[in-house]
Formats: C-alpha cells, sequence, structure tokens
C-alpha cells in the first residue's frame, strides 16, 4: 500500500510540474491565438508575461503579415524578443516589399545589429528599390543599439560635446525600474543649433534626440452618436473636434516614467511652430504647449481639440492632458519635466493656441513603453 501511494505522489507531483511549467512562446503560438479570436489585450498581456522564441528575421516577419497579424502584436513581440539577426540592405527591401508596414521596420531597424551597404552604389540600389527616404535616413543613423560596430569608450560629457540624434530611443534589456537622474550637466543654447522639442537619452549621457513634428488636419466633428444626439436636442447637446494622427504608434519611442525635455526656440520664436506664413506666430515658453494623452483604436491615435454646441464654441484642450513642469535655462531654452511617473502610452505635444485651430495642426508626438511594477 505505501509503494501504491509513493507512486500516486510521484504522478501528481509530475502532473503538477507540467501544469505549472510557463510555456514558451513562439510565432506559431501568437498566430493560433489571433485565429481564435482571442482579444488582441489578453494576447499582448501574454506576450509580456512569458517566455518566447520568436522567429523575428526576415523571413518570420514575412510570414507573420501573411497570416494577417496585427502591428500591435508584432511590435509587442519585437520588444520583448532578443535579436540574434543582422540586417542588410537585402532585408530592409524584402521587409518592405513584402509589405511589411514602415512602423514596424522602423521598430526593426531600431532593435537589430545592422550591417548595411551605404555606399553610393548601396545607396542607388535602394534608390532602385523604391525604399522611401525616411527609411534610408534611418538605416544611415539608427539607434545606438543596432550598431553592428562596438562603440569606442564614452567621453566624460560636458555641454560642449554633447550631441544631438534624430532617431527614436529602442528599447533593449533596459530595466522598467530605471531612474532619470536629475543631476545631468545642464546643456547651452549651443546643444541645439535648431529650434526644436528634444529628449534626454539618460543613458546615454550627453546625447539628445529630437521629436520629429506631425502635421494633421483637422477630423471630422463629432461621431454618430453625437449627431444622433445633436438632431433631438436641436444642437444643445453639441458635439467634439477631434485630430487624427497617422499610424498606431508614434515612430519615436522612449521607455523612461519621468523624461526630461528640451524645447528649443529660436530668436523670431516663430520657426518651431510654423505650419504656414504668419500661421501660429508668437510661441514662446513651453507654457503655450499641452501634453496630451492620446486616444487609441484600431484607427490609429486621436486627440480632442476642442467643442462646439447651439450656444457655445470652445477650442483647445481641457480633458486628458498631463501636466508637467518647467525651468528656464537661457533665453529661448527651456528644461521641461515631470513630478509623476508618466504612464505607458501615446503622448503629444499640442500647441494649445486655440484661436487658431482652424486646418492644419503641428504636433511632436512619442510613445512611452515603460511600465511602473
Amino acid at each position: 500500500m505505501s509503494t501504491f501511494f509513493r507512486l500516486f505522489f510521484l504522478i501528481v507531483l509530475f502532473s503538477c510540474h507540467k501544469i505549472l511549467a510557463q510555456e514558451t512562446l513562439t510565432n506559431e503560438s501568437i498566430v493560433a491565438m489571433q485565429q481564435a479570436k482571442l482579444s488582441r489585450s489578453l494576447i499582448e498581456d501574454k506576450i509580456r508575461t512569458s517566455p518566447n522564441k520568436f522567429d523575428l528575421s526576415t523571413i518570420g516577419l514575412l510570414r507573420l503579415k501573411t497570416e494577417r497579424v496585427p502591428d500591435a502584436l508584432i511590435d509587442v513581440m519585437l520588444s520583448v524578443a532578443t535579436h540574434r539577426d543582422v540586417l542588410h540592405n537585402n532585408d530592409i527591401v524584402n521587409l518592405y516589399q513584402g509589405g511589411i508596414s514602415r512602423p514596424i521596420i522602423t521598430r526593426k531597424i531600431q532593435d537589430t545589429k545592422t550591417d548595411f551597404d551605404l555606399s553610393t552604389s548601396g545607396l542607388i540600389q535602394l534608390k532602385t528599390a523604391k525604399i522611401p527616404e525616411p527609411i534610408v535616413r534611418l538605416m544611415m543613423n539608427p539607434s545606438p543599439a543596432a550598431s553592428s560596430v562596438e562603440p569606442a569608450p564614452a567621453v566624460a560629457a560636458t555641454p560642449a560635446n554633447k550631441t544631438i540624434s534624430r532617431t527614436a530611443f529602442s528599447k533593449e534589456t533596459t530595466p522598467e525600474t530605471a531612474t532619470h537622474p536629475g543631476n545631468l550637466p545642464v546643456p547651452t543654447l549651443a546643444t541645439f543649433p535648431e529650434p526644436g522639442i528634444f529628449y534626454e537619452e539618460f543613458r546615454k549621457k550627453g546625447e539628445y534626440m529630437e521629436l520629429e513634428s506631425t502635421t494633421t488636419n483637422m477630423a471630422k466633428s463629432g461621431s454618430f452618436g453625437e449627431a444622433l444626439l445633436g438632431g433631438y436636442t436641436n444642437g444643445a447637446s453639441g458635439s467634439t473636434q477631434r485630430v487624427g494622427l497617422a499610424n498606431k504608434s508614434s515612430n519615436f519611442v522612449i521607455d523612461d516614467i519621468r523624461p526630461v525635455f528640451y524645447f528649443r526656440f529660436n530668436d523670431t520664436r516663430k520657426q518651431m511652430d510654423d505650419v504656414a506664413e504668419g500661421f501660429w506666430s508668437g510661441v514662446s515658453s513651453p507654457n503655450e504647449f499641452v501634453l496630451i494623452k492620446a486616444n487609441t483604436s484600431g484607427r490609429g491615435r486621436q486627440i480632442t481639440v476642442g467643442r462646439s454646441s447651439a450656444y457655445t464654441s470652445e477650442r483647445g484642450v481641457t480633458g486628458n492632458t498631463v501636466p508637467f513642469r518647467f525651468k528656464k535655462i537661457a533665453t529661448g531654452l527651456y528644461r521641461v519635466y515631470f513630478e509623476q511617473n508618466v504612464p505607458a502610452g501615446e503622448y503629444v505635444f499640442f500647441y494649445n493656441k486655440g484661436s487658431e485651430q482652424s486646418s492644419s495642426i503641428k504636433v511632436y508626438d512619442f510613445s512611452q513603453r515603460s511600465k511602473e511594477k
């Protein structure tokens, strides 16, 4: 009898071990969950909390595209996977001609080691293959993590040798608990040769990355529900004015729960916010901007910039904003920082001069990927 119980105990122990053993995800796992119509958020959580052996090589990405795995899931897979391949020109050509979206190609370049041929003949071949110029520019200056060449020993950073990068930070193995230090050397006006908004990459002391502007158009006012309610109330219920942004996420990605930005204005206080001649002139301080957490959906990102009804018309952002503080460093140069952690999400710096929001809108967007434990 005792032998029977010992055998029974071993069988139960083995079964429990099998149950508790954590699954290692593969591309096939993601395809199976997608085809079973599990919710996207559930699949994303599964990806983030499970070990993986994803094949995110050029062939692997093309197969995921064939299986109709959405970009949002592929992006999460890229963010957690270890990239062992090395990208060459033909990989970029195959990805682009295979229908892989630009944001995914951008993320792949930023997260992977590269060995691109950017000689004159290499650039001509990329042009012949119709690779878009923004992708070629990124190939010429990928993120530091994507370089196939070991970097030289770092030089102690001083305001004189700080550098500016125009590419977004790529998440590799940075711990989520990393804290943005508050004692980095203070830059000067000479650090930023042009007006703009620059992120302070604290992991690379002395490097600043410029947020590229995105010009949008005013979206249609209101939704079907608002239109229906407005019909019953003769317009008293009102409608909202929304702005849509291209792509489901920004190409500029940071992993920093307390990011620091520097706003650099020029002497005329016009260039940074110009869309057309005489449009939005007079910007002079970060106080004229708001930071908005964008709403995201299957159609992309969206921000609300006004509301109107039969009796009122309001311009400017009032909700879903994130407070920030700023300090003047020099004439035309401000440090923008946060006193509370910034949750993961899609964000937009928006020039909040409501009286002139009638057509084109220029915004500065970024994705914050880091999550608090």
